[in-house]
Order: structure tokens, then C-alpha cells, then sequence
């Protein structure tokens, strides 16, 4: 039998799920991350679940792997030493940007500093027009007088863009040639590679950020390669985009920046697969792990899509599923401010030292620490009891640290820990709905990661949503949603001219120079014409606006009435965006978009258990903090539930990879797929004060 593999590196925990090509079958585990070298860690995983489930590494068919590297690079300011080379009298389009503030009422609010600092930025004495024709051809002479520059600086990676490159890039392809001759080892990144379209700074940025990551990936991608090539795993490795597809090893090496936020891409294509075959098509997805929260919306069974997103405050112009990240996880840090305040995150303990709970020398209060103090973690043992919580510890630095301060009791403490970083979540959730015109109430939350469900129902109380669903591997959920992604390919090309003067012929020309590239690549990589699929776009916007709004066309082929419907849709967009719209107002296009898909075989997973002729009881019970009080709670393990088997709140229900928690006076249920329902409307139970312990 062949199995497909998918490992998500987070900052704390590596997941990974493996899949039976042919029966549908999940295997599941975790391991510690290995922040310094993240690839050690995703070479445990895989050794761990080959060794859990007795098979051997030949029949692992298909390899994919969600990486942080990329993300965590410009984070933390830890990438390579980048030289920017521009057109002359642009070396500070970097640094100039777009001049907005980053907070508009702090006076000391300060941008991010450049990812290429003001003496690693060249220029050359090159121009283009803005129609493609070289005013200024590149000087030879000149260029590598640059190479011995950048070799007194010893710089590591090199980021190009020239003006008007998108229309033409022969200038900075020329600039590439001379200095891969005289630095042949040199990684060289081209604006019209990366990003082939209007706007100068997001341009800059985008190819700046690809320059600065691209050593360090490189070399984590070689050396996991390597890794899983003396494993003897027949597969070649595949990375996952940000934009929810699926590139080769090799792609990524060249072009890191299509990976930033790809581990949680996996949890959002998870959710639209729950979206398009439940009653559920409406889902807020919340991926809680360790270090952060990525959140998403999936309208009508379909993620949003974005082309652009800031990532510490630098653009970065690259196809993405729209996801909303911040600082809250489970091992977000607890602390009081010089107000007095109580304030959570942004900053984490991570996988080491960890939460103080985790008994792995941490010293600082967490939300995991207070989680475990509230009865909500199994205080004996998690990770199917690899692991054990020192609660005696989690209370005594929560005691000193933030109740004592305070003057409160530390389940008080505790409670109010878990009461900001809820709040910090709904503030998140708010900028992926309320601020693009939706409703959240309209809305189910599905909650996933290793923290996710611990703090769904609080969180889906105060958006409005009706149910919670936990899906049926949780913590697990990105690696498992990676299984199921598709290869796909963006292609872009810059086309600025207000929409009456485009004759269709003139559109349909440029959309099938994007075609007829899509079609090469997915034929060389195995795709026939049947297991493909192509979607074309217009980056639209009302004449003169700054910026544009994608807008999907009904067909490859473009005639009036498909033009008229992408204006429609434009209008209503713009509306549910900005509040308004100008019907009648001229419209200007400034891409032409393409998707190039190639579909992978999907395999059904089949969650569903025969119904057991006894009664469902609970492994045990434990005291669990419910808003007030502590309640004597039943804890159930997850794979003893059946199919529509119904649980009454106040519950804990445990698996390996989380914990989900059901509020009293609440129920959940599993249904045939798999998933586990919340409904967060009042139903008839038993009297609270059978469950509140004095």
C-alpha cells in the first residue's frame, strides 16, 4: 500500500499526518519542534509515525511540508545580508515607502527599518519607459564594477528592480547575466520573476523579502532533501503555498516568498472541504497553536484570496489565501504593563523553554498555564501522556507574577489570562469579517490547532456564531489539509488601461500568452489537459484609485457579456468592502491573472464509527473552572464517541493532539464526517447546581 505524508512545522509543535492512498485511513502524531534547526524536527515526525504504524518509508508515495522558515526569517530579522540593486534615483523607494503611519494617533510609532539597509542599496544608471522601450541601456563596465562592491560587502543574496520591468525585464535579466559571471555563486532575485506588475515599492518590497529569505531556505530545503533521501522515501518533496497549492522543493528554493504562511494555508483548505461537502458552508476558521493564531473566512465553500499582505509592517505582493496572524498562542506570555494592566502575548515561551507547566525550564505565566490551573488541561499528562504538566509550578509563578501584583486569587488570575487572549482572537477575527463587510454571526467557527479548541466556544460567543466545529484531528488539522491541496501556479501580467479602450481581441491575446504558459508547466509536470484547470482574473478599480480588487471572470475567453458581469461584480465587491460604490463610474484594469491548477487525486477519509451497544461513559472526572466556579466535570476521550452520539455540557473531551471543552447548558454531537458540533444555544439539562462543586 502507498501513503501520502504532510508535516506542518509550528513554533512549538511539528505535526504530522499520514494517509492510506487506498482505504482513506489517518495516522496522526506530534513532536517537539527544534526551532534551530526546524528540519530535525520534521525528520523525528516522520521516523515516529513510520515506527507508530509499521511501515516502511519506500511506500510513502507523496511527501508534502508546510514550512515556517520563510515566515520566521522576516520576523525575526534573521536572513541574509541582501543587496537591493535599483534604477538610479530609486535606492530609497524602500525606505520612503507609501509615508503612512503605522499607527495613526501614536506619535511614537515607528516603521519597521528596511530589510536592506541604506549602504547595501546600488544603483545603476539603466531606464526603461513606462510603454517597455530602453531609454538607457545597462553599462557591462558598470555592472561589474557593482560585483566587486558587493564583494567587498560580502553579501549573500541579491535583490533586483529596475524601473518599468514588469513591461519589459531585459535590462534586469542583462544585470543578472554579467553578475552571475563574475559571482557564480551568488543568488540573484529579479523583480520580473518574482512580481511582474505596476507599483514600485510593493515591488521592491515583495523582491527584497524573496532575496532575504532565499539562502536560509535553500539550505533547509537542501539539507531536509538530502534527510529524506537516505530515508529511502521514493517522493520528492513538495512545499506548500501560501495561496493553498502545492510547488516542488525546488520552485520554493528560488522563489521562498510563495511559502510565507503556508503551514496554516493547509488549515483553511481543511475548512473549505468541510464548507463544500456539510450544511456548514459559511466557516470562520481559528488555527490557536503555541506561538500564534491564524484566522480565515470561507464564504459559500470558497477561502478569500488576497494579492497582497503586510508582514511586520513590509508589503509583500504574492497570490495568498487572506489570513489574518497575531501573537496568541498557548504559549503567549502573561504580563502586567506600567498602567497595571494585564496584557497577553504578543511575545511567546515557544517550544523552548516552553509554558512553566511543561516542566521544560520555563519561567514566565502563559495561557497554557493558566489553562491547566482551570482544571482544562489534563493535568496528568498530554500527547497521549508523553508528556506531563507541573501545575504546582504554573500556579506558583502565576501566584507571583500576575494575582499577587494584582491582588486577586490565581484561578482569578488564571481566568483573566484567558479572558485578554480571547479578546486579542475576536480582534483578529474582526479584521478577516467585520472590516471586509461580513457578518461573523452569519458564520460557524471552526476551531483547529493543539490550543484551537480550548478556546472556541468563548471566542464563538462573542463573534455571534451559532456552532463550533471541531474537525476530527484538530492539532493536526494544516498537515491533513495539505493531503488534499492541488499544484497551482500564479501568472500575472501587468496591462493598466481603463476598460472602455481594451478591445476584447487585445484581452483575449495577453490571457492566452498566460494560457499557453500554464498549460507548458502543468504538461511537464505530468498534468493532462483533463487533470487541469484554469482560471483567469482582472484587477479592476474605478479610474485613478490607488488600489484594485480581483475580480474572478466567468470564462478563458473574453466577450462583452463576461465583461459586463466581472463590472457587476466589481461594484458589489467594492460595496461590501468600503460601504459604497460608483455604478456608472469609469473602470481601469491593472493585471491580468491566471491560476493554473493541477489536480491531485483526492482520497476520502472516512471518519465514521459503528454505533456500540453500551452507553458512552466518561473516562473520569476532574474539577474544570466555568466563567465562576468549579465544576466536577466528565472527561470523555474522542474515539469513544459515536456517530450523533449526543454530550451535555459541562464537558472535557481529550484526544492526542487537543483538548475541546463544552460549556454547561451546552451540547456536541459527531456527526458521519467526522466532525464534532457545539451548538451554543441553551438546551434542556440538568439543574447547574448538580454540577458545581462547593
Amino acid at each position: 500500500m502507498n501513503y501520502r505524508i504532510g508535516v506542518d512545522t509550528g513554533g512549538t509543535f511539528t505535526d504530522v499526518s499520514l494517509m492510506n492512498e487506498q482505504t482513506g485511513e489517518m495516522f496522526i502524531t506530534k513532536v517537539p519542534s527544534t526551532p534551530t534547526n526546524p528540519s530535525l524536527a520534521v525528520i523525528n515526525a516522520v521516523k515516529q509515525i513510520v515506527t507508530e504504524t509499521g511501515i516502511d518509508f519506500e511506500q510513502i508515495s507523496f511527501f508534502i511540508h508546510g514550512s515556517t522558515v520563510a515566515t520566521n526569517a522576516l520576523l525575526e530579522g534573521k536572513g541574509s545580508r541582501t543587496a537591493l540593486i535599483t534604477t538610479k534615483g530609486f535606492k530609497d523607494v524602500l525606505q520612503i515607502g507609501r509615508q503612512t503611519r503605522p499607527k495613526l494617533y501614536d506619535f511614537r510609532a515607528r516603521r519597521s527599518d528596511p530589510l536592506v539597509p541604506r549602504n547595501l542599496r546600488f544603483e545603476l544608471d539603466e531606464r526603461m519607459d513606462y510603454l517597455g522601450n530602453i531609454i538607457r541601456e545597462v553599462d557591462r563596465k558598470e555592472v561589474l564594477q557593482l560585483a566587486e562592491e558587493l564583494k567587498a560587502n560580502k553579501i549573500t543574496s541579491v535583490a533586483i528592480c529596475f524601473m518599468h520591468s514588469y513591461i519589459n525585464a531585459a535590462n534586469e535579466q542583462k544585470v543578472k547575466e554579467i553578475l552571475a559571471e563574475a559571482l557564480s555563486d551568488l543568488p540573484i532575485t529579479l523583480s520580473c520573476e518574482v512580481l511582474p506588475e505596476i507599483k514600485e515599492y510593493e515591488r521592491t518590497s515583495t523582491v527584497v523579502a524573496n532575496a532575504y529569505v532565499l539562502p536560509k531556505m535553500k539550505f533547509y530545503l537542501g539539507h531536509l532533501k538530502s534527510a529524506l533521501n537516505e530515508l529511502d522515501i521514493p517522493s520528492s518533496l513538495y512545499i506548500m503555498q501560501s495561496n493553498g497549492g502545492i510547488i516542488s522543493a525546488e520552485t520554493a528554493m528560488n522563489m521562498p516568498i510563495r511559502t510565507v504562511l503556508s503551514g496554516p494555508a493547509g488549515g483553511v483548505l481543511a475548512g473549505s472541504l468541510v464548507a463544500q461537502n456539510t450544511e456548514f458552508k459559511n466557516i470562520i476558521t481559528i488555527d490557536m497553536g503555541g506561538t500564534s493564531l491564524d484566522t480565515a473566512l470561507i464564504e459559500k465553500g470558497i477561502p478569500q484570496y488576497t494579492t497582497i499582505s503586510d508582514v511586520e509592517g513590509r508589503p509583500i505582493k504574492v497570490p495568498m489565501i487572506d489570513m489574518h496572524t497575531i501573537g496568541s498562542g498557548g504559549g503567549s506570555i502573561a504580563w502586567i504593563d506600567t498602567g497595571g494592566a494585564l496584557r497577553v502575548g504578543p511575545h511567546s515561551a515557544g517550544a523552548d523553554p516552553g509554558p512553566v507547566c511543561y516542566g521544560k525550564g520555563g519561567t514566565e505565566p502563559t495561557v497554557s498555564d493558566a489553562n491547566v490551573i482551570l482544571g482544562r488541561l489534563n493535568p496528568d499528562s498530554i500527547l497521549g501522556g508523553r508528556m506531563k504538566m507541573d501545575v504546582e509550578s504554573a500556579r506558583k509563578v502565576v501566584k507571583e507574577k500576575i494575582a499577587d501584583p494584582l491582588g486577586i486569587t490565581v484561578e482569578e488570575a488564571a481566568e483573566g489570562i484567558l479572558k485578554v487572549i480571547n479578546a486579542n482572537m475576536v480582534r483578529g477575527i474582526r479584521v478577516i469579517s467585520v472590516e471586509k463587510g461580513h457578518d461573523p454571526r452569519d458564520f460557524s467557527l471552526m476551531a483547529f490547532g493543539g490550543a484551537g479548541p480550548l478556546h472556541a466556544v468563548d471566542i464563538a460567543r462573542e463573534i455571534g456564531s451559532k456552532e463550533v466545529i471541531i474537525p476530527p484531528t484538530p492539532g493536526i488539522t494544516c498537515a491533513t489539509g495539505m493531503l488534499m491541496a492541488d499544484v497551482k501556479h500564479d501568472y500575472v501580467k501587468a496591462f493598466s488601461a481603463p476598460l472602455s479602450e481594451i478591445t476584447h481581441d487585445h484581452l483575449n491575446v495577453r490571457i492566452n500568452d498566460l494560457i499557453v504558459k500554464a498549460r507548458k508547466d502543468l504538461t511537464e509536470e505530468g498534468f493532462s489537459t483533463e487533470a487541469s484547470e484554469l482560471r483567469a482574473s482582472l484587477d479592476l478599480r474605478y479610474l485613478h484609485q490607488a488600489y484594485e480588487i480581483t475580480i474572478p471572470l466567468n470564462s478563458l475567453y473574453v466577450t462583452g457579456q463576461i465583461i459586463t458581469e466581472a463590472m457587476a461584480t466589481f461594484h458589489d465587491t467594492h460595496k461590501n468592502i468600503y460601504g459604497f460604490n460608483r455604478i456608472g463610474e469609469k473602470l481601469e484594469m491593472a493585471n491580468i491573472r491566471l491560476v493554473g491548477i493541477g489536480k491531485i487525486k483526492k482520497v476520502k477519509n472516512d471518519h465514521r464509527k459503528a454505533a456500540k451497544a453500551l452507553e458512552l461513559k466518561p473516562i473520569g472526572k476532574r474539577a474544570v473552572y466555568f466563567e465562576t466556579s468549579f465544576y466536577e466535570t466528565p472527561v470523555y476521550q474522542r474515539s469513544d464517541l459515536n456517530t450523533e452520539t449526543v454530550i451535555s455540557g459541562p464537558a472535557i473531551i481529550e484526544q492526542l493532539d487537543s483538548t475541546i471543552i463544552v460549556y454547561p447548558e451546552q451540547t456536541a454531537i459527531t456527526t458521519l464526517d467526522g466532525n464534532l458540533i457545539i451548538n451554543l444555544s441553551n438546551v434542556e439539562a440538568k439543574e447547574e447546581e448538580q454540577y458545581v462543586l462547593s
